[in-house]
Order: structure tokens, then sequence, then C-alpha cells
């Protein structure tokens, strides 16, 4: 065995190990691509958008309050007075008067529907904010595991060709290769190593917008992948059912939809006025005098009344209207999500065929560079493949992972306290860290 095989024999030993596209298996037990629900949940109730709309919550459970007790209030009035009369005597005398304007049974009743329905909006849109929180905490941890895993292969391509450099200045001083071949070297390293700088800042930027979104949620100090994603079992025309079926969105549109019609009748009630029914008591000439009298008053003002009514009646129409519009966008997203997630797998598949392929192909390159058969550039070529296969077959299962997740968070499958079984009072400690996904 002459000099020229012995060290293309060792080239090939330590080219081997260092495919670019090879990945170390990961056990089941240890995938887990998404956080844990109790600290997703909890992540997601500290939102200030959350937590709006749970003080858009109180503010309408206190304004059916003040709906059900109505707008009138008793009205005290106390005139005092001096009567002088020419040429005879001075009497103090006085005047009180106790009303209140009293609501028609009607008005009362639409008043009451009114809260409720407004409590009831503000409830299901407290649930909306939860769901868009948690759509918005899936879509930055989504982002930044794309972002890490194209760290980790970038750093793994460093260390590849950290290798083959040092492989290959050592057969350049033996004589055994050109020196151009180490100055390619060279090169693809130095390009390896930019590669890395940049994704790491990339992954940087992708955390800290995550950590900045969700403060309270650990992160895991590195992300690992399952081998294959899991797909979205059952029917798709069963998820879509399930997302229509539960869409706060389509709930709080319909219950705004009721409060503004029982405005409307409310509206139109109201052009017949609440009576004002009071008792006023007289003493006069110092107490020789006395009345005691019942006072009634209705306010006059057909027109005004009758434009507020209209207007309400419009309003009324448009919430209507919304609430077609609001279903109509929840039917045609629901059927789009599943169809993403379906997609988004065959995707993958595809992806990952296409990644064995290239790794293949990278593998029977460095055997041929490292028995003379073919030259640096070939080998170049091949890396540059397989790398990119690897990071398109790693983003394409994040990619199916985040679609899968999407359809059942809008499903309420995922991160909301009905379907994980975990009770929002019930949190772990802040301090706990997630293990490495």
């Amino acid at each position: 065995m002459n000099r020229r095989m012995l060290y293309s024999m060792l080239l090939g030993a330590a080219l081997a190990p260092m495919t670019v596209g090879s990945q170390p298996a990961v056990p089941a037990a240890e995938a887990s691509p998404l956080p844990p629900a109790s600290l997703a949940l909890r992540a997601i109730e500290r939102m200030p958008e959350v937590q709006a709309a749970a003080a858009e919550l109180a503010r309408a459970e206190a304004d059916a309050r003040l709906r059900a007790v109505g707008p009138h209030e008793f009205q005290l009035s106390v005139t005092p007075q001096r009567r002088r009369v020419e040429g005879g005597p001075t009497f103090n005398e006085w005047e009180a008067q106790v009303s209140r304007a009293v609501r028609w049974p009607r008005k009362a009743r639409l008043d009451r529907e009114i809260g409720a329905s407004g409590v009831q909006a503000a409830r299901l849109s407290l649930a909306d904010a939860h769901h868009a929180g948690a759509r918005r905490l899936l879509g930055l941890w989504s982002m930044w595991q794309r972002a890490e895993v194209v760290a980790q292969q970038q750093h793994a391509q460093v260390a590849l060709w950290t290798r083959d450099r040092n492989a290959i200045a050592r057969r350049v001083e033996l004589g055994d290769a050109a020196q151009r071949d180490r100055v390619a070297a060279d090169a693809a390293l130095a390009q390896a190593r930019a590669a890395a700088l940049q994704a790491d800042a990339d992954a940087a930027s992708a955390r800290r917008m995550l950590e900045s979104a969700f403060p309270d949620l650990p992160l895991p100090a590195r992300v690992r992948l399952q081998a294959e994603p899991a797909a979205l079992k059952g029917s798709d025309a069963q998820w879509s059912a399930w997302i229509v079926e539960r869409s706060h969105e389509i709930g709080a549109a319909q219950a705004r939809a009721r409060m503004l019609e029982a405005e409307s009748q409310r509206a139109r009630a109201d052009r017949m006025a609440d009576p004002t029914v009071g008792v006023r008591v007289l003493n006069d000439l110092g107490g020789r005098e006395r009345a005691v009298g019942l006072v009634l008053s209705v306010p006059i003002g057909v027109r005004q009344r009758g434009a507020r009514a209209a207007a309400a009646e419009a309003g009324a129409w448009a919430a209507q209207a919304e609430v077609a519009m609001v279903q109509r966008d929840v039917v045609r997203d629901a059927r789009e999500a599943v169809a993403r997630a379906r997609a988004l797998q065959a995707v993958w598949r595809s992806r990952a065929q296409a990644l064995r392929a290239a790794d293949d192909s990278a593998a029977r390159e460095e055997r041929a560079y490292a028995l003379g058969e073919s030259g640096l550039a070939e080998l170049l070529a091949a890396r540059r493949v397989a790398l990119e296969a690897t990071l398109a077959e790693r983003r394409a299962a994040v990619d199916a992972i985040e679609a899968v997740a999407r359809v059942q968070v809008d499903a309420h499958e995922l991160w909301h306290h009905h379907t994980g079984g975990s009770d929002p009072d019930e949190h772990e400690d802040a301090a706990v860290r997630l293990p490495d996904l």
C-alpha cells in the first residue's frame, strides 16, 4: 500500500461519519416539538392582549349590572322661601318634591338582554384573545425552531469542513495534494463559518422575539425535532367542522349582533318616553296652608327618539352582516388550515426523500475524493447540495409540525383549558425549565 492510498483511506475515514444531512435519531420520549400545555397556557394568559380582554369582560359585567338597575334615580328638590306681605307679617315657607322616572317593563327586559349579550360577547372575546395568543405563540415558537435548526446544521458544516481542511492540509504537507485544494478548503471553511455566524444571529433574533412576547415561557437550550413529524389524524371534514363549531370569533360576533338587535328594540321602545312620578309637599304662610300633590311628567321629543331608533336599527343590520362575514372567513380559514397541514406533510416527505438522495451522492463523492477518483470541486458541489437538502428538510419538518399544531389550536384541541386537562390555577413553578426539544 503506497503513501497516497494510506492517506486516502485516512481522509475517507474522517469524511465518512460527517455527512451533512446525517442527524442523530431522537428517542420518541424526548422528541416534543411544542412547549408543555401548562407553561404555554400560563404564558398566554399573561399576554397584555389577554389581560386587556379580561378587563373588558369586567367592564361588560359592570355595565350589565348598571343596565339591570336602570338609568333612573330618585330626585329630591327643596325650595325654602320667605313671603313678605306689604303692611303685614313675614312668613317662612318651603316646598319639597321627591320624584323618580319609571322605566317601562319592556325596556327593563331589553336592558337585561343587552347586558347579558354584552357579557357573553366580552367573555367570548376574551377566549378569542386567548386563541389569538396561542396562534402567536405557535408562530414565534416555530420561527425560533427554524432559525435554531439552521444554526445547528451550519455549525455541523463548520465542524465537517474543519476536519476536512485539516486532513487536506496534512496531505498537502506530504505532497499528496495540490496547494489549490487547501485554498479551496480554506475558502469553504470560511464560508461555513460566516454562514454559521449569520445563522446564530438569526436564531438569537428569533429567540429574543419569542422571549419578548412571552417572557414567562422558559426556553430549552437547543431544539430537537422528531425524525418524522406527526401527521394530522382524522378526516379533513371533521377537523374543519370542529374549528367552525368551536370558533370564539363566530360566537362573539353573534353575541354582539344579539346585543345590537336588543339595543335596536330598546331604541324603538324608547320612543315612548319614561314618565316621571313624584310627590310634592307645600308649606305656605308659616304652616297655615299645607298641600300634598302628585306630580307626573312625560318628556316629548318624538323626532329625536325616532332618529335614534333608526340609527340603532342600521347598526343591528350591520352586525348581522358582520356575523355572515366572520362565518365565511372562519370556514375558509378552517379548510385552508387543514389542507395546508396535509400538503406540508407531503412536502416534508418529498424533502426527506431528496435529502436521502443528496446524502448518498455526497457520500459517494467523499469516497471518490478520498480515493483520488474526483477533485475537490466535485466534493464541494456535492456538499452544497447536501447542505441545502438538509436545511430544506428541517425547515419542512418545522412547517409540518406548525401546520398540524395550527389546526389543533384552531380546533381548541391544543393550549386550551378544557382540552388539555390543565388547571390555570395549578401551573408549575416559574423556574422550571423545558427539556431539550
